[in-house]
């Protein structure tokens, strides 16, 4: 079985994982600005009718959500 953070995910799971909503996460993308402070990564592809969706890879959602984590817990 492939490793879980070389798989791709699309945005609404990487929001999930981010634990933000779809459209900050988007919006982040889009205009390449940090959210909570930390820079995303960028998405590995576009897909879908009018290659409006995101695709991520994983492993990096999951290391920019422990870094949003860490910038939360910050005073």
């Amino acid at each position: 079985m492939a490793d879980f953070r070389s798989t791709r995910i699309g945005v609404a799971n990487a929001a999930r994982i981010l634990n933000v909503r779809v459209a900050e996460l988007k919006e982040a993308v889009r205009h390449d600005q940090p959210l909570y402070g930390v820079h995303l990564p960028k998405p590995i592809g576009y897909l879908g009718a009018s290659a409006k969706e995101m695709y991520f890879t994983a492993g990096e959602i999951m290391d920019a959500a422990d870094q949003i984590a860490q910038q939360r817990k910050a005073p």
